[in-house]
């Protein structure tokens, strides 16, 4: 087994991240509409919602790739303005995102854990865990959609940053790997990272997240814990597809053919 790493820590008692009434325009159009939250070291985010609902802006936003249009960005209480104050604070994977196909896989994740300054023990736990023992003299360009994206949040967790901003990676992975990257974001978080992940699949994000942002024509419909979440959507014991289903003011689909709890 691996020595226990250190967790990760802030610089002060400021959230991570925290966003103040930001609003995005894309060609004059609004994608999102005062959008406020915080996501605090060890937390778990989900962000759900429709299609267009504004979830890859908002990341995209988060990481600087879409300038803010309004509204306030802060890393660990600090302005948030260039790509060099992000990479000093988040690691981010895109959903599109792909890997030098010329380099192989070693070769990148050595890379990863030399800029976060990642010690052999910290890689090779990774590696297994994400099933990238048999692939490390691969090139990235030979790797399967799956297997690219393990490499991916193999890089990104390597680099050791309190925040780790994901694009929809939970898609491409089998029931079993599903599980194991989950469980390896579980422990990431409880080291003190925090994990902001947008998901399509909602029983992949019950599975993921201990919070929500459930975002609806770019503005934000509801944020919290998923408990209180469900207590306010009358689901206190409901999946997270009821508790969606009910803060969107839609009818929760019964099996059973009946009408839908009140």
């Amino acid at each position: 087994m691996s020595p226990a790493r250190e967790p990760a820590t802030t610089t002060s008692d400021a959230p991570l991240l925290e966003l103040r009434d930001v609003v995005v325009r894309r060609a004059g159009r609004r994608v999102l509409s005062g959008v406020s939250f915080t996501v605090a070291a060890g937390e778990r985010w989900a962000v759900i919602g429709p299609n267009g609902a504004g979830k890859t802006s908002l990341l995209e936003v988060v990481v600087g790739q879409v300038p803010v249009g309004a509204g306030t960005l802060l890393g660990k209480g600090a302005p948030l303005r260039g790509l060099a104050e992000r990479a000093r604070t988040l690691a981010w994977v895109a959903a599109d995102s792909l890997p030098t196909p010329e380099a192989r896989v070693e070769l990148l994740l050595h890379e990863a854990a030399r800029h976060g300054r990642a010690d052999e023990a910290r890689r090779a736990e990774l590696v297994r865990r994400l099933g990238l023992g048999r692939l490390l003299g691969v090139r990235a360009g030979e790797l399967s959609r799956g297997e690219q994206r393990r490499l991916a949040l193999a890089e990104a967790l390597l680099l050791g940053r309190s925040l780790v901003v994901l694009d929809e990676p939970l898609g491409a992975f089998d029931p079993l790997q599903l599980r194991e990257v989950i469980a390896v974001l579980h422990d990431e978080a409880a080291r003190g990272v925090g994990l902001l992940v947008s998901v399509h699949q909602l029983g992949d994000a019950e599975k993921l997240a201990d919070h929500v942002l459930l975002l609806h024509e770019g503005r934000v419909l509801a944020s919290g814990e998923l408990s209180a979440l469900a207590a306010r959507a009358g689901r206190p014991r409901g999946s997270l597809e009821e508790v969606f289903l009910a803060l969107l003011g839609e009818p929760a689909h019964d099996p059973s053919g009946g009408a839908g709890a009140a």
